[in-house]
């Protein structure tokens, strides 16, 4: 990826609203404030991994609920993004935006610089390269979009606070 197509990229990441993680992450913080077990959940989630969490948490828990909804959801994964609670923008697109940077032949230290620079969907593929390698995120992004059609017009955040308010109640 060429200084060029990054300045692009930027533009386009910036023009669909993935500027602004950081308001993303405090309006997440905000949210999961108001629920203490699913605010350890989600941090368990982010820090050990679904699966970690799934072996671990005792069995009718919000954390085994929350992990066992994420491992079961097609999106599951990009939970692991600060600020993805918040996240404004819609999954289709999202997923497009993220299948993208990883379909183009790029670093991982590039997504790294584009996260650097605020675009959200680096956020999602370098988190994904971290869990998964380059193969694998672009697989489970392919995935997601398959499996992903009849959220399409949810935005990414409303979809994961649906699913984890189902465990609210546990």
């Amino acid at each position: 990826m060429t200084l060029s197509s990054c300045l692009v990229a930027s533009a386009i990441l910036s023009g669909c609203g993935f500027i602004g993680s950081d308001e993303k992450q405090q309006a997440e913080a905000l949210w999961l404030a108001k629920d203490e077990q699913l605010k350890l959940a989600v941090e368990a989630v982010r820090n050990q991994g679904i699966d970690a969490v799934i072996n671990g948490a005792e069995a009718g828990s919000v954390s085994a609920c929350v992990a066992a909804k994420l491992s079961e959801d097609p999106l599951g994964e990009l939970v692991s993004v600060e600020g993805a609670l918040a996240e404004s923008a819609q999954v289709a697109e999202l997923i497009g935006s993220v299948q993208k940077l990883l379909e183009q032949d790029v670093s991982f230290d590039q997504v790294a610089s584009l996260l650097q620079q605020g675009a959200d969907a680096a956020s999602y593929a370098k988190a994904l390269i971290e869990q998964l390698g380059v193969t694998g995120a672009i697989a489970s992004m392919q995935q997601m979009a398959l499996a992903s059609e009849q959220y399409a017009t949810q935005d990414l955040g409303g979809h994961f606070k649906q699913l984890l308010l189902e465990c609210q109640t546990q």
